[in-house]
């Protein structure tokens, strides 16, 4: 049945009867409402009609309810706890994702040194020099993040990089992540200073749900379910990577610890050699 109202002086509808008895439980209708339907003559009061009489007689039986007092704050806390919901952080597919590129990055950064005969030793000895190293790998990366939305370690960890709203990151905002990354982040891959950064990131992320340079930058982190075949190319890439760098950096390594150290130099003369030829 359809029936009209009257609202703030006006006639309003029409509405269905279980839309009126809806409103009566909400409190928004009273007995004294005017209201019509098909079959009166006149506009009659809601609390004289048949239909809706008994809603009005329920109310009215319910009467006050007694409420129970406040929960005891421990029983709040428990409460608090079970329904918070954490964000997942995903910290070992963050590390494992983003040292693949860097190891994958370096093989090639140092395979194109040797290829093109620049002096391996002196690289090593320079340590501002080799704060330069991942520059490029960042603006890679940032090209990357923005286009596609992830990298090839972030990628076989199922990982990428988003806006909050799901879309990709626009050029500069991905360079800025970039970069904090590459300050922040990995503090531009110079040992102790890398390892520092490393703590504090994983600190950061535990807290807030998210790095620092996620969190100023208002991105999020999305995943997939990991696939193991992508977990045994990781590792195969990983050692793959780590072998190449080796086999450049090392003749030049042990000559400069055995020159720096000569107790080390029985010792790497006695290790199996599975190095690049050392060009003069």
């Amino acid at each position: 049945m359809e029936v009209w109202l009257i609202r703030n002086g006006k006639k309003s509808g029409p509405y269905h009867d279980y839309d009126v008895r809806s409103k009566i439980g909400d409190g928004d209708l009273g007995p004294d409402d005017s209201v019509w339907h098909e079959g009166l003559s006149e506009w009659t009061k809601l609390g004289e009609i048949d239909l809706f009489r008994g809603e009005f007689k329920d109310t009215e039986a319910v009467g006050e309810v007694a409420i129970p007092p406040e929960l005891p704050e421990k029983f709040l806390k428990r409460a608090a706890n079970a329904t918070e919901e954490k964000p997942k952080r995903y910290l070992a597919r963050r590390f494992w994702g983003r040292w693949l590129d860097l190891v994958m990055y370096s093989a090639v950064w140092w395979l194109g040194m040797y290829l093109v005969g620049r002096d391996i030793e002196a690289v090593l000895r320079n340590p501002w020099l080799q704060l330069t190293i991942y520059v490029p790998w960042f603006v890679i990366e940032a090209w990357l993040i923005h286009r596609f939305g992830s990298t090839p370690g972030k990628w076989l960890m199922g990982l990428g990089v988003r806006n909050e709203d799901g879309s990709k990151l626009e050029l500069k905002p991905s360079i800025w992540r970039a970069l904090r990354v590459l300050v922040t982040g990995i503090g531009f891959g110079w040992a102790v200073l890398s390892l520092l950064c490393q703590g504090l990131s994983w600190f950061t992320t535990r807290r807030l749900g998210k790095p620092i340079w996620d969190q100023l930058g208002g991105h999020k982190l999305v995943a997939v379910r990991l696939n193991p075949i992508r977990i045994v190319a990781l590792v195969i890439l990983f050692i793959a990577a780590a072998q190449l760098q080796m086999a450049v950096r090392g003749p030049h390594e042990e000559k400069i610890l055995s020159e720096d150290y000569p107790q080390f130099k029985e010792f790497f003369d006695d290790r199996p050699k599975w190095y690049l030829p050392v060009k003069n």
